[in-house]
């Protein structure tokens, strides 16, 4: 299970998958955004967008990538600010193509 969360007002945490980490935002006002990446090669982008709460959807990378149908749940993190998105992803999904990456935000 991937689940994936505001942190603070200027991060998100991302646990369950290859390249899940904390992730911080406040150069890129708020905002973030991952692709989700199955051994079979289907995807997932995930979009975070944070306005005094986070905010997360999810949709396909590409217009020509159809959207996996993998079970999704969006439920209240425990912080009270944030939404908590979980995905039920296949064993070796990786997240890649972080904006912005590490690096950026810093």
């Amino acid at each position: 299970m991937i689940t994936i969360y505001g942190g603070s007002d200027d991060c998100i945490d991302v646990a369950g998958c290859e390249g899940a980490d904390e992730f911080l935002s406040y150069e890129t006002h708020s905002m973030w955004r991952g692709d989700l990446i199955a051994p079979d090669g289907s995807q997932m982008r995930v979009h975070a967008l944070y306005d005094g709460c986070w905010h997360l959807a999810v949709g396909q990378v590409d217009e020509g990538i159809q959207l996996p149908a993998w079970p999704t749940a969006i439920t209240q993190h425990e912080s009270g600010y944030s939404a908590l998105l979980a995905i039920d992803a296949p064993e070796g999904t990786r997240l890649t193509n972080v904006w912005p990456t590490t690096e950026e935000a810093r």
